[in-house]
């Protein structure tokens, strides 16, 4: 047989799809499907297989602006994962890149524990940070950072993701059936997008007598709305926070609006058929008497939505059960003031110069969210700090 010297070299890679892999092809799908997937921007997955085990696996979801890779080698250990997000400009950029080295004598289980580990995560501001940890659980880690823009590259067509997998362009990537990999049925997908925790329906909760399902649906409640006055904020910076630990925690968030005061509004659940069962689901500080037609989460400073889960959020702590509204500007004087406060027979309380206002922090200590919404225009209308009911 005669060899054809300067031919391009070509290898081929076959392709599953389906909703996931966790050591099976979890829901396979048809090259159909998944490209209607991938057109509609809702979750499927490629697998990429190399002598019939899979190298790389990609989690699509465009709708969340999200891609993530994952490399395994010839062990089926995982050694390398991609984390890639959509800029305002509709390219995506690296957003987390996470690297496992050697040893080679160790099984996929205990691989990611003991493996030489690196972490590096990168901003669109030009910030990248690195988490370097050589001897992997078994301690010592070194955290370095400097300014570097994030590796960019235009969102691939469906079937083009050599740029995202590392894969030379002259590789084919090819359909099969035919894998012999291990397939399962499942109700939910072994993967989610990383879509940070919705609003939820903020609005009802300040409908007085409405009613409602709260402990995860284990108890009813009926929901009592009630003014507690007016709040002052001389700065305009909203501090959500545990009263107890102010000195620590009153970080302002990023949205502002102009000094003033501003009513606040607790939502009260009586839980049950115990009249004294009452819970605070929520407060809200309205800015404006303006429809809200959108949420979105408040921030605080260095604060990314880019880093959160599926589910996750970004919300203050609570260790004393009890939660306030406080402006940026007057922490200082009420780092101490609100023990020398009885909440009496109610569950909140308005200082009575108008600086604070405190509230019991609906199932006690844990992390609640506050939610900015805002009018048709985008103006800030209120805050509210969600209680988790």
């Amino acid at each position: 047989m005669r060899r054809r010297y300067g031919a391009p070299v070509t290898n081929t890679r076959n392709v599953v799809y389906a909703d996931g892999w966790d050591g099976s092809v979890v829901n396979p799908l048809s090259r159909a499907e998944a490209e209607a997937r991938d057109a509609a921007g809702t979750p499927y997955a490629v697998l990429v297989l190399a002598d019939g085990r899979p190298e790389h696996v990609l989690a699509v979801s465009w709708g969340d602006g999200y891609c993530g890779t994952t490399r395994y080698d010839h062990r089926g250990r995982r050694v390398a994962t991609d984390e890639w997000r959509r800029t305002p400009d509709g390219d995506l950029f690296l957003r987390c890149r996470r690297t496992w080295h050697g040893p080679d004598g160790v099984g996929e289980h205990e691989f990611p524990h003991v493996a030489a580990r690196r972490r590096t995560t990168y901003r669109l501001d030009g910030r990248r940070h690195d988490i370097d940890e050589p001897q992997g659980d078994r301690g010592g880690r070194r955290d370095t950072s400097r300014v570097e823009a994030p590796p960019r590259t235009p969102r691939p067509a469906f079937g083009r993701w050599h740029a995202l997998l590392g894969l030379d362009g002259g590789v084919r990537l090819v359909e099969t059936a035919g894998h012999g990999l291990p397939v399962t049925s499942e109700d939910e997908p072994p993967w989610r997008p990383p879509r940070p925790m919705p609003p939820g329906d903020l609005e009802n909760l300040f409908i007085d007598g409405s009613t409602r399902t709260v402990a995860g649906g284990a108890e009813r409640a009926r929901l009592q709305v009630r003014h507690v006055g007016d709040l002052r904020l001389p700065s305009g910076r909203l501090v959500a926070a545990d009263p107890a630990w102010l000195e620590h925690a009153a970080v302002p968030y990023t949205v502002t609006v102009p000094p003033g005061s501003y009513p606040v509004t607790l939502s009260l659940a009586r839980i049950g058929d115990d009249p004294r069962h009452v819970r605070v689901a929520a407060a809200r500080l309205d800015v404006t008497d303006r429809p809200v037609r959108g949420w979105e989460m408040a921030l605080r400073p260095g604060q990314d939505l880019l880093d959160l889960g599926h589910d996750e959020f970004f919300g203050f702590g609570v260790d004393a059960g009890m939660a306030c509204f406080v402006d940026a500007d007057e922490v200082a004087g009420r780092i101490d003031a609100w023990r020398t406060l009885g909440l009496g027979d109610e569950p909140y309380l308005r200082a009575g110069d108008g600086g604070t206002v405190l509230w019991l922090s609906g199932w006690g200590d844990g992390a609640y969210p506050t939610w900015v919404g805002r009018d048709a225009e985008g103006r800030v209308a209120c805050f509210v700090a969600d209680m988790l009911l």
